[in-house]
């Protein structure tokens, strides 16, 4: 027996795999990762360029090169005096230092004020007149810090604390999917699909032939996908095969091979909404792996919600304004809002939203709200853990209050350098008094944070991409039924892990601290 065939049957006998799911063996998608290698390529070939010709004018131009300097300094002074991040200042510093006569250019072409001018005014463009369709502010009978959180989603983005609702807790993305592939089959009026990955494969088969036959029937099916997350795995002949069907495909941000920073950028999102009436988040993009159909880096382990009644209306907005953003086409979104059923539910359900049509950071707000507010109990599980010094600072003090602070990250990476950062980053919290796991054999890559008061689910990372560059959501809830679920979750995905102690961190640091400190530098491009 192979060791791969018996890595394989160690999990399946470690954990019970859902049953529901039809196990298939997924091949590789050909020739399309060369397209990644070949883009690539292009762009650093230009950048290339761009700094070797910034060079040869300095050296040909000894004015230029002292005008560089200058500018690079003073750009250095803005840097610093700005609002962005701690650890984002030191890497523009760095940069603008090292490339006094080019680094001015490279940070001024970065700066979202100047390149995401008009996509931003746009974005406000279809925000205001799409307002009406924002309910009006709802207080909340529920505890100070579930109150003081839903009055900063409101104030931030006019997200409402939706009550009559109903929440499902999915504790992996095969029972998510699952009951995805069974909604979708009654759908009746619309779909609305938003992934950063859409992926050939067994599962994108089974949803693509149950759509194509809703829009056969009149069903308007709308599906957006991120392209530099989708452009090596969805083939050009499933996407052909898609639109075919009737149904509409629209990526968001296309890959080009030529270099421009807003590549950067990307639509990070998760969501299904079903005729007005059913929604979904979470973690699992729409791929094979996502529901251990294919082993990458050994058992999956994702999260997600399923919502029903009237919070649903604002996952329908959330999609329906990128859908605007993307097509430019305005139209009445009357049709897609209060089509659901209420439900005796007094908890709150708040879907929420993040990115670059925003002026705060509400995915990192919120998660620094939350920390706040825990006063006996801080759980998180995340893939990647690459937080701010903010952050960090919040959870050294809840740790020294003695609240119960645990991080999940995976044992499996599925990025080698991302985890190098993300492991010496949870290590140095164990001093602390944090308390970090590691799920056995498995890649986490759920983003899920959990309190005494509440618990939030969806797309958002506990990194910087998620927090600055990326368009995000998730769902804020504080159902005790659901609370109660995503705690057993926890113990079980507790019991599945192996606790990192200070002797372990200490020689994983010895292995690791050169390279995690040089990476560390590259955090925000993560």
């Amino acid at each position: 027996m192979s060791a791969s065939r018996r890595h394989s049957d160690k999990l399946k006998s470690a954990y019970k795999f859902d049953g529901n799911a039809v196990k298939v063996k997924t091949e590789t998608v050909g020739l399309r990762p060369l397209k990644t290698i070949f883009v690539g390529l292009l762009i650093i070939l230009q950048l290339a360029i761009i700094i070797c010709l910034n060079v040869w004018f300095g050296m040909a131009f000894e004015i230029y090169l002292l005008i560089s300097v200058i500018f690079s300094l003073m750009t250095c002074i803005y840097c610093l005096s700005s609002s962005k991040n701690g650890l984002s200042k030191a890497v523009w510093v760095m940069i603008l230092l090292l490339g006094a006569s080019f680094g001015f250019i490279v940070y001024w072409l970065s700066d979202e004020r100047i390149f995401f001018y008009r996509p931003k005014k746009r974005y406000r463009a279809i925000f205001d007149r799409t307002d009406k369709f924002c309910p009006e502010y709802r207080p909340v009978n529920s505890s100070v810090c579930v109150q003081n959180d839903c009055d900063y989603l409101y104030t931030a983005g006019k997200f409402a604390a939706y009550t009559a609702t109903q929440i499902k807790y999915f504790p992996s993305g095969t029972q998510l999917f699952d009951d995805v592939l069974e909604r979708l089959k009654g759908a009746e009026k619309f779909v609305f699909i938003e992934y950063f990955i859409i992926s050939d494969g067994r599962l994108l088969d089974k949803i693509v032939g149950i759509l194509s036959k809703k829009a056969a029937c009149g069903v308007d099916v709308r599906i957006i996908y991120d392209d530099m997350g989708s452009h090596s795995v969805l083939s050009r002949k499933m996407k052909m095969k898609i639109r075919r069907a009737g149904i509409k495909l629209t990526a968001y941000n296309r890959l080009v091979p030529f270099f421009n920073v807003a590549l950067n950028y990307r639509d990070h999102r998760k969501m299904i909404v079903v005729d007005g009436k059913t929604a979904y988040s979470g973690g699992s993009n729409l791929a094979d792996e996502y529901v251990n159909e294919k082993r990458m880096h050994g058992y999956w382990k994702d999260t997600g919600v399923r919502i029903d009644g009237e919070a649903v209306d604002g996952m329908s907005l959330i999609f329906l304004r990128q859908w605007e953003y993307l097509s430019g086409i305005k139209e009445d979104y009357t049709p897609f809002f209060g089509n659901y059923e209420k439900f005796p539910n007094s908890s709150v359900v708040a879907p929420y939203a993040d990115g670059l049509d925003f002026e705060k950071n509400v995915g990192k707000n919120v998660y620094e709200n939350i920390i706040s507010g825990a006063k006996e109990r801080l759980w998180i599980m995340t893939p990647y853990f690459i937080p701010d010094e903010i952050i960090t600072g919040l959870l050294k003090n809840k740790a020294a209050s003695n609240v119960d602070v645990r991080i999940i990250l995976p044992e499996v990476p599925d990025k080698a350098f991302a985890y190098a950062v993300t492991r010496n980053n949870a290590e140095k919290l164990i001093g602390c008094g944090v308390k970090i796991y590691c799920m056995k054999h498995s890649f986490v890559h759920s983003k899920l944070i959990l309190t005494e008061n509440c618990a939030v689910i969806g797309s958002i990372n506990m990194d910087l991409r998620s927090f600055f560059q990326q368009f995000e959501c998730a769902v804020y809830t504080d159902d005790a039924g659901v609370m109660q679920d995503i705690e057993k979750d926890f113990e079980d995905t507790f019991g599945k892990s192996e606790t990192i102690d200070e002797d372990n961190g200490r020689r994983s640091k010895l292995r690791n601290r050169a390279l995690a400190g040089v990476l560390q530098i590259f955090a925000p491009l993560m």
